[in-house]
């Protein structure tokens, strides 16, 4: 929420020394005239969530403008997912690392807390929808997906974060990385003959065929697209609520209204917590469910 905070007192500075260069009178009156200043929440919405371009740290803005370049004619800027997405695989080899170095379990508290996630992914996910044969060769990548999800989600409530996974090309690279796990472990399972046959069931006329075969291959790809869209869309959503509340105190042209955006904000935040939590487990264990329906179709 840092984020979100410091962008507001930026605007809200540039209000008020629009109006005082403009001769209105009183600093007191600054936010009374926002409005006829050409104050717009839309705009500045779009303006916050849409720049990639700097990071906020330590009550400053850095622009990343020096980390843009083209490679081959292929933009490969360093902008502000790429580097939260960094922190987060950092955050996550310390962490593992440092917890279960030696081979030896449970040897902190957060070590502990780490195991039962890994446990509940583990008893509750996978081996119920895989069985446990597939479901322990499969385990690291579930595990490697689930952590990172909820890694770059839980970076964006943090002070100075950013939610990377607010970003479709982020959420797209995941729903990508899926589909290539997804197909893949069903040509690995069954064959490539025997896995293009499993896409439209057995026994159906050959005239409803040219209808079905259509619709199962728009459903393997739409399987991973709806992975894409739910988590940006969720994600982004709890984002602008946010901001869109502490816009609201501005926009109303008066602190007496400040309290009521703030709690909501702090509710808000609350229940990010949750969804963040929700909303890598859904994409998890949506990604399970979807490489067991292609490893054993007959199921």
């Amino acid at each position: 929420m840092t984020g979100q905070l410091i962008y507001i007192t930026n605007v809200a500075r540039e209000i008020f020394q629009t109006t005082a260069s403009g001769g209105n009178g009183a600093a007191g009156h600054n936010a009374e005239h926002a409005a006829e200043q050409g104050f717009n929440i839309g705009e500045h919405l779009l303006h916050h969530m849409t720049d990639l371009g700097s990071v906020e740290a330590f009550f400053k803005v850095f622009s990343l403008e020096p980390l843009q370049f083209h490679l081959f004619g292929i933009d490969m800027s360093i902008t502000k997912p790429v580097l939260y997405m960094w922190l987060a695989g950092v955050i996550l080899l310390l962490s593992f690392g440092l917890s279960f170095r030696g081979g030896r379990l449970m040897r902190t508290k957060f070590a502990q807390l780490l195991e039962v996630y890994v446990l509940y992914i583990r008893d509750e996910v996978v081996y119920p929808i895989m069985g446990e044969k597939d479901g322990r060769r499969m385990m690291p990548f579930f595990l490697n997906t689930f952590f990172f999800i909820l890694t770059c989600n839980l970076l964006g409530l943090v002070p100075w974060g950013y939610t990377a996974t607010s970003n479709v090309n982020v959420t797209g690279g995941l729903a990508i990385v899926a589909f290539i796990v997804i197909q893949g472990m069903g040509i690995v399972e069954n064959g490539l003959v025997n896995h293009l046959k499993a896409i439209v069931p057995p026994g159906i006329p050959a005239p409803v065929m040219l209808i079905m075969i259509p619709i199962e291959i728009i459903g393997m790809f739409a399987k991973p697209f709806a992975l894409c869209i739910r988590l940006f869309a969720n994600m982004v959503a709890g984002h602008a609520v946010i901001l869109v509340l502490l816009l609201l105190v501005i926009q109303a042209g008066s602190y007496l209204v400040a309290p009521a955006p703030i709690f909501a904000v702090l509710f808000i935040s609350c229940l990010e917590l949750f969804v963040a939590h929700l909303q890598a487990f859904i994409f998890t264990i949506l990604t399970v469910l979807f490489t067991s329906m292609t490893m054993h179709p007959a199921h």
